[in-house]
């Protein structure tokens, strides 16, 4: 019995030996910082952008991923206080390559938590629509400038749109 797992667990980690490599290579991460036009009444800085992009087929990706955002205001005892925005992206990305420069749109769903300054915590949830120029400026990385809208629904307001920008770097595992 003891042979059947030990063989079973070889057979499995061969497997996954052997599959891994075509699937990392497939996968790309992005990292960037930019600014959000949330609600267009408060700005806040993007501190943190980080995506994972899995290529589904050509010229399609799986985007997962998420951001860390901040703005900070001065209150009436002259102490800052910071608000948080922590943006989720699942979607996919349409990607138009060229030579050195390709275009993307992309479309999904975008969980969102606020943290505002008294601690509270909301949650709104939407679509998204973005546009994206990706330059290649090594084999393995690219340069992207991407604007995102969206349109979350929750909170007070219950309706609620807004401007993302970005700029960074994806990180491909395979040479483009």
């Amino acid at each position: 019995m003891k042979f059947h797992l030990i063989l079973r667990r070889a057979l499995v980690s061969l497997v996954l030996l052997a599959v891994a490599p075509a699937a990392f290579s497939q996968m790309s991460f992005a990292a960037g910082l930019g600014v959000n036009f949330f609600r267009y009444e408060t700005p806040y800085l993007t501190a943190l952008a980080a995506t994972y992009l899995y290529e589904y087929t050509d010229g399609v990706e799986l985007n997962i991923g998420g951001e860390f955002a901040i703005n900070t205001t001065e209150d009436d005892d002259g102490d800052v206080v910071p608000r948080f925005l922590l943006p989720a992206n699942i979607g996919l990305n349409f990607v138009f390559p060229r030579d050195q420069v390709s275009v993307v749109f992309g479309t999904g769903l975008t969980p969102v938590f606020v943290i505002d300054e008294d601690g509270d915590t909301s949650f709104l949830m939407g679509p998204y629509a973005k546009g994206a120029v990706r330059v290649n400026v090594h084999p393995f990385m690219s340069w992207f400038l991407e604007i995102q809208q969206d349109l979350l629904i929750g909170g007070s307001d219950w309706i609620n749109t807004g401007t993302r920008a970005s700029s960074g770097i994806v990180f491909s595992f395979e040479n483009r």
